[in-house]
């Protein structure tokens, strides 16, 4: 319609100016739908039909509305057909976890938004709502349960639909599949027990601004009752890179790498009204009909972000639209009737994507360290206490369900991602705190009923040792000091005999680094020994020593050698002669350490290695004059806005040279000061001052025999703000190797991997390592709490802060302590071994002080092991019903499996398979108390009940 004949028929009209008004939106939009539903279904007549009531209504000089019916009746044709076409609207409020307001704010929005939308519904009888997350209807039955019982009876009636399969709208990046797993887990049994829904009554899984998605997040779903996903950040958006096709489909059946699929509606037009489609809700209607072929299209109204739900002059205007003779068919509906009529049809035509859906937002992966850092961590405590409770045959389903559901809330996708203010930030910490309160005092009560029957008095009186009694917690020393993130201090009992537990949280023999700390003894630090039940004396590596509130103390450190799969292994410290031989390290010299693998030079000047070469495959993966191997680096970049979620330009990569160097366990010729001798280990410390700023970097590097690699601690006091003048400040390790220009990195995903190709310097997202293949060997880097990477002309970098200055004016301003592992590989690496490695870097060896005492118990046991080296333990935990073990297992490296599982008496004599809910799939494996075996489908995953 020529856009100059509403402003004359609104001059030349009879009746009011809001009447005419309605009258020309309505022929409007009728007029523009009915031409592009006549291209929809390619009828010839149809064109003509438009033009002739396009010319009447352009020439109209009379009543308005006579006109408006004359062309409405040249268009008749075409409404009865769009009348076999429906719009279904679902009003819904997009309601931001603490973005960018404190929790008492979500409190408050949540509620006013839904008294606003109850409101609604008792004026308009045919209203329906969707809502997602868990977290907003636990909310609302703590802080207005009057109004919770009114959203039940909504519920009842099956008006208000609740679209919550996740606590809340989470990231689906640095998510751990165990975390996704727990999403599942407690929201559905939340759902179950307040609204009476089952899984099959929740289908969706409703994401639409979280930023990217994972490749295994089909293969999580389908194991949790989910076959439809509504979502619209899919990659590709705000300038960003996108994985494979691009744009996106607007409906398409999404694959997991198992074969699992999942259908996708990718929100074409958006989920807030405010950022919507104007009037004309047909118009993006027609083209979803076009690419899809179908004849239904979802319409998500209502003011969101803030909250807000449906307005009343929106409801109106639909009901007004329902109206309309030329125009497809409006009903109010839900999201799962939506998708449930969809699916079934014949939708064998719609495309496949078998890939991540990124990349979106990717400054956000290292946004607000602080928070991703408690992510990890809070993860990884969960895991730890709750596989302890279930192997001590402790009860701590309500406690683990509040640690858990802390993390979950955390993983909203602008918390985790840290895209909120510095109330966002507090509110965070202070639940992750709690859950270390929860799981530290859980893993301490484990950790002592692991010990309480051991008979440590067998190792009283080790060969070549003194004799004594040691208490486990009588000294009061140490009271509570390290327990400020895990809440397991390292408080220790006295004595010349000083027993300790070590507990393996993984499913796999470990020989590992463990370190204790010694308080109030009088031991010679070079005596130490660590006494095992088969009579060996281990050596030990003294750290440093120190005083803590009145008390002293030694730090030592010794490798607790075969810990047993899920299980632990006791040992005694106390003086002695070694007696078991253990890898030597050679300290050379110019800063060069021989290891049983190879060798190995760090630069003191630079920082980091600049010389690394594997013995025995004669491989060198760095030589010569070039950038050393964990290089540190400031880097700024110039804004470009959003600053906490997008990545400015580059300005500047700046070499952070090194302040101070020195190697610490290193004997001296004292004529020549030539080291001499050698050692289990050695630590290099090096001191960086950050150039032009106040902040300082502590790196200590531990080298060992055990394994061709070296561990990583560092401790950052940064001090950097950024702003739009200055950029943005951040801090970077990176990892060059000689000869490559460009190579794939393998990152791993929640329960699986995938491998990305350069992507022009973009970050990439990752969990506990990225893993690079080369002609000849690998390299693997381990973390215990980063998620952002970069490969680029032969270099990985790891992003470690970036001081972001909105919302948050000054997130990065802390004191923050990273682990990080290079390890070299002489051979190709499977997928479940990386795993392995990233699981055990993140869940190190346990120590827990004993007393000397007499049991019966063992002094090593394994709880469970996993025989089959392509699958792994993820979660071992007492069913949420109370009666049983849930075990979770899953495939890496592409293998159709039948695994097998060696377990500790005890755990029951039968076993089930179950989703993710617990449920029983119907399925009986094979168990007879001590060995289970299962069969899993390649890249899958499995859940089995012991009982």
């Amino acid at each position: 319609m020529n856009p100059m004949t509403s402003p004359r028929l609104l001059r030349a009209a009879a009746q009011s100016v809001d009447a005419t008004k309605a009258l020309l939106r309505r022929i409007g939009c009728e007029l523009d739908f009915a031409s592009a539903f006549a291209q929809l279904t390619e009828n010839s007549e149809w064109p003509g039909l438009v033009e002739r009531a396009t010319a009447l209504i352009e020439g109209c000089t009379g009543e308005l509305a006579t006109v408006v019916a004359e062309a409405e009746a040249i268009l008749a044709p075409i409404g009865v057909a769009a009348k076999a076409y429906t719009i279904h609207c679902v009003g819904h409020g997009h309601i931001d976890m603490n973005w960018m307001w404190s929790w008492q704010e979500t409190v408050a929005t949540t509620h006013d938004t839904f008294a606003s939308v109850l409101q609604l519904m008792r004026e308009y009888p045919t209203l329906t709502f969707s809502q997602s997350q868990a977290s907003v209807y636990a909310l609302m039955e703590k802080y207005h349960p009057e109004l919770f019982e009114e959203i039940k009876a909504r519920i009842a009636e099956g008006r208000w639909e609740v679209t919550a399969v996740h606590w809340v709208e989470g990231d689906k990046n640095l998510a751990s599949g165990e975390s996704l797993a727990r999403h599942l887990l407690y929201t559905r049994q939340y759902t179950k027990e307040k609204f009476g829904l089952d899984a099959a009554d929740l289908p969706l899984d409703w994401e639409p601004d979280t930023f990217g998605h994972a490749n295994t997040i089909p293969t999580i779903l389908a194991q949790g009752g989910v076959k439809f996903y509504y979502a619209c950040r899919l990659g590709g958006g705000f300038d960003h890179a996108a994985t494979g096709e691009f744009p996106r489909p607007k409906l398409f059946w999404w694959q997991g790498p198992d074969g699992s699929r999942v259908l996708v509606n990718k929100e074409s037009t958006w989920y807030n009204s405010y950022v919507n489609i104007g009037d004309n809700i047909a118009l993006p209607a027609v083209e979803f009909w076009q690419e899809t072929k179908l004849s239904d299209w979802l319409n998500i109204y209502g003011i969101g972000n803030h909250g807000g739900g449906p307005t009343r002059v929106e409801i109106e205007y639909l009901l007004e639209m329902a109206t309309w003779p030329i125009y497809p068919s409006v009903t109010f509906g839900t999201a799962k009737s939506w998708y449930e009529k969809v699916a079934s049809g014949d939708l064998t035509h719609l495309p496949v994507l078998d890939h991540e859906l990124n990349y979106e937002f990717t400054g956000c992966y290292t946004t607000q360290t602080l928070i991703t850092q408690a992510n990890r961590f809070g993860e990884n405590y969960c895991i730890e206490a709750e596989t302890l409770a279930a192997v001590t045959g402790r009860d701590c389903r309500v406690l683990l369900r509040e640690a858990w559901i802390n993390i979950l809330f955390n993983q909203f996708h602008d918390i985790l991602p840290g895209s909120g203010v510095r109330q966002t930030r507090e509110h965070a910490m202070a639940l992750f705190q709690e859950t270390g309160a929860i799981t530290g005092a859980i893993k301490r009560e484990a950790g002592k009923a692991l010990a309480i029957n051991l008979p440590t008095n067998l190792l009283v009186a080790p060969p070549g040792g003194g004799q004594g009694v040691g208490h486990a917690f009588a000294s009061g020393a140490g009271a509570g000091i390290g327990a400020m993130e895990s809440g397991i201090s390292k408080t220790g009992g006295g004595g010349s005999v000083r027993p300790y537990v070590i507990y393996n949280p993984c499913a796999w023999q470990r020989t590992e680094a463990v370190t204790i700390r010694l308080y109030d003894t009088d031991f010679e630090p070079g005596r130490i020994v660590a006494h095992d039940e088969n009579g060996g004396n281990h050596p030990t590596f003294f750290l440093t020593r120190g005083d803590d509130w009145g008390h002293s103390y030694l730090d030592i450190l010794f490798f607790a050698q075969n810990v047993p799969a899920l299980g632990y292994k006791t040992f005694a410290l106390c003086e002695g002669k070694v007696t078991v031989d253990v890898p030597q390290v050679k300290a050379l010299q110019r800063d060069l350490f021989e290891t049983p693998f190879g060798m190995l030079r760090f630069d003191r000047y630079k920082g980091g290695l600049v010389e690394v070469h594997h013995r025995e495959s004669d491989i060198t993966f760095l030589e010569g004059d070039y950038d050393s191997l964990g290089e540190w680096e400031l880097t700024r970049e110039q804004p470009r806005g959003m600053t906490a979620w997008v990545l400015g330009g580059v300005l500047d990569y700046q070499p952070i040279r090194t302040a101070s160097h020195h190697v610490h366990g290193v004997a001296r010729n004292r004529g020549t000061s030539y080291p001499s001798g050698s050692s289990m280990a050695y630590v290099v410390h090096q001191h960086y001052r950050v150039p032009d700023t106040k902040s300082t970097i502590k790196v200590q590097y531990l080298i060992h025999g055990f394994a061709p690699r070296v561990d990583v601690t560092a401790e950052i006091d940064w001090r950097e703000i950024g702003d739009a003048d200055r950029g943005i400040p951040g801090l970077r390790v990176h990892f060059p190797f000689d000869g490559y220009d460009s190579y794939a990195l393998r990152c791993e995903t929640p329960f699986g991997s995938v491998v990305r190709e350069e992507m022009e310097g973009e970050e990439m997202p990752s969990l506990r390592y990225v893993h690079a293949h080369f002609d000849e060997g690998g390299f693997t880097l381990l973390n215990d709490s980063k998620y952002g990477f970069t490969v680029q002309g032969g270099n990985i970098a790891m992003r470690v802060t970036r001081s972001s200055f909105d919302p948050d004016h000054a997130p990065e301003v802390c004191k923050q302590t990273i682990r990080y592992s290079m390890v070299f590989h002489d051979q190709t690496v499977e997928v479940s071994e990386l795993t392995r490695m990233g699981a055990a870097f993140n869940h190190p060896l346990i120590a827990f002080p004993a007393g000397v005492q007499e049991g019966s118990g063992p002094l090593s046991k394994s709880f469970a092991a996993v025989e089959s080296p392509n699958v792994v333990l993820t979660s071992f935990k007492k069913a949420e019903d109370g009666d049983g073990i849930i075990l979770r297992l899953v495939e890496y490296d592409g293998l159709d499996t039948e695994v097998v599982v060696t377990l500790a008496q005890g755990f029951g004599t039968k076993a089930s398979l179950t989703d993710l809910m617990e449920n029983p799939t119907g399925e009986v494996v094979s168990f007879d108390g001590e060995t289970l075996r299962v069969a899993i489908r390649a890249n899958s995953l499995v859940s089995v009940k012991l009982y």
